[in-house]
């Protein structure tokens, strides 16, 4: 079907400036695929141009529910439409900004996998230290659970970001925010002996030294599908009721601190995240729990 260039160029400028602005390929492509499913609307509705009203916009919002689409996916893609009609407002490309109205559909409020304690325990006493490898699974997993890091942040770190004396991480999360993260006594055992492994194994292969704290073979750094293979293959020898991910060991690290009584302000803090409200949902406190520290806390309850 032909696209008339009144709706097709103005898409094509939207992304020429996006890629501008460093826009991540992810991303990019996402906005494409969103934005080409957005155009082949207006055309089989004939759209003469962008600037349409409000509820023609809400018969796109409508036809992705009756394609079957879950809410997130709509959700992703009405974001994608809002921010184009954004830029075409701004860019004086139309007189106002009728996706203003869009609204995302409701999504069921599904909690993210997450271990018991007692899970934690057996999935990090399963693979022993014992060369490079099996020490670097075991770091990479002990760490993981002891800090809360996301895997991204946890294959990202650098020699220098390994405050070994004062037991610190220095992380750079999302936006390039610095932020400080504690780990426990344990985690610095499994850490120095990973070290010592590691040091040996670019001795023995020969390979120039690297200042990422995670090698893969070759002496490079780790990535994070690499980390999710590794995980996969340990929990092939564990029965654990959950479908865990590197991120369910850090809803876990959230949930296990919030129930042992740490202050949802300062998992935050450790989790890196801008808003309350999403450390929330990294966290599993249970009703009974929940009970149980209101009784022990308020002032005016029974003791």
């Amino acid at each position: 079907m032909p696209q008339p260039a009144t709706l097709f160029e103005p898409i094509q400028a939207f992304h020429l400036e996006q890629q501008a602005r460093g826009v991540s390929p992810h991303t990019a492509r996402a906005q494409r695929g969103d934005l080409e499913k957005f155009l082949a609307h207006a055309v089989a509705a004939k759209w003469e141009g962008w600037d349409v009203k409000p509820r023609t916009l809400r018969g796109f919002s409508l036809e992705l529910g009756e394609r079957g689409l879950d809410p997130a996916s709509q959700a992703r893609i009405l974001s994608t439409v809002r921010g184009f009609y954004r830029w075409l407002w701004e860019t004086r490309r139309i007189q106002s900004n009728p996706a203003a109205v869009l609204r995302n559909p409701k999504q069921a409020q599904r909690l993210p996998a997450f271990l018991t304690e007692e899970e934690s325990r057996g999935l990090l006493e399963l693979p022993p230290a014992l060369d490079f490898i099996s020490a670097r699974l075991r770091c990479l997993l002990e760490l993981l659970y002891a800090s809360g890091l996301r895997v991204s942040e946890l294959t990202g770190l650098d020699l220098h970001d390994l405050l070994l004396e004062q037991r610190t991480l220095r992380v750079w999360g999302k936006g390039s925010k610095e932020r400080l993260v504690p780990f426990h006594q344990e985690a610095e055992e499994i850490l120095r002996t990973y070290l010592g492994f590691r040091g040996a194994f670019l001795a023995e292969k020969g390979l120039p030294p690297s200042q990422a704290l995670f090698l893969n073979q070759r002496g490079g750094r780790l990535t994070p599908t690499s980390v999710r293979t590794f995980l996969a293959q340990v929990l092939e020898h564990a029965a654990l009721r959950a479908k865990i991910s590197p991120h369910a060991l850090r809803h876990s690290f959230a949930t296990h601190l919030l129930n042992r009584g740490m202050d949802l302000r300062a998992i935050q803090e450790l989790l890196g995240h801008a808003s309350l409200s999403t450390t929330q949902r990294y966290t599993h406190l249970d009703l009974e729990q929940l009970a149980k520290t209101y009784e022990k806390a308020h002032p005016r309850a029974r003791k």
